[in-house]
């Protein structure tokens, strides 16, 4: 079980004991007798009610089941924490994870610096700019959505064979993401060296060749 399920069970299952306690021990609560018995049905409602719902959602969710629910993911942080969850060294797939939140990390922590260096450069293309970071960064997500699918799908019986087609297919995933950190240093590197006297044709042969490169990598979508 998900370590944040279970953590989540616990608390529940702390609060009601803590709750019933405090509403049954005459000493504490000190509740008249005649309400007692009527409070008594209520709360066992109550419980049931609560642990019948939980029961429920460990059989149902997405989350409790993969440790996240991938219909949810919206973010960089969304993502990274999806393959946190995923994350064992016993999975046959504990490299290609490792290697995936490495790359949500740095194409995150790219996009902060561009942003600082558009910031302080006051260029009139930052939106522009930006908005190419943000292209590139979705298309990251995009393939580590992939790599949550096929993980997903995957199944220990299922033999050596398929593991090494499941490997196979997220490992192209991987170099895919690889190119697009590769292409945002390029960008990085030619925005760090624009300066505020710039000329509007030195910008857009910048934004250009990122947008392109965006549109290659986007072809080799898989």
């Amino acid at each position: 079980m998900n370590n944040k399920i279970f953590l989540r069970l616990l608390i529940i299952t702390i609060v009601l004991a803590f709750v019933d306690i405090i509403l049954f021990s005459p000493g504490i609560y000190g509740l008249s007798f005649a309400l007692q018995p009527i409070l008594f049905c209520v709360m066992i409602a109550l419980n049931v009610f609560v642990l019948a719902g939980e029961i429920l959602y460990l059989g149902f969710s997405n989350t409790a089941k993969y440790g996240y629910d991938l219909d949810k993911l919206k973010d960089v942080n969304d993502y990274k924490q999806a393959l946190d969850s995923c994350y064992s060294k016993k999975s046959p797939f504990a490299k290609e994870i490792k290697q995936a939140i490495d790359q949500v990390v740095s194409v995150d922590k790219k996009n902060r610096v561009l942003i600082e260096i558009l910031a302080q450069n006051n260029k009139e293309h930052y939106t522009a700019l930006t908005d190419l970071g943000e292209q590139a960064t979705s298309f990251l997500v995009n393939n580590v959505r992939k790599m949550l699918n096929r993980m997903a799908i995957y199944d220990a019986d299922m033999g050596e064979n398929l593991l090494g087609e499941h490997k196979a297919y997220i490992d192209k995933l991987i170099v895919s993401n690889d190119n697009i950190l590769t292409e945002f240093n390029k960008l990085l590197t030619e925005v760090s060296q624009l300066d505020d006297t710039a000329t509007d044709d030195t910008l857009s042969n910048v934004l250009s060749d990122m947008t392109d490169s965006l549109k290659m990598l986007r072809g080799e979508d898989i």
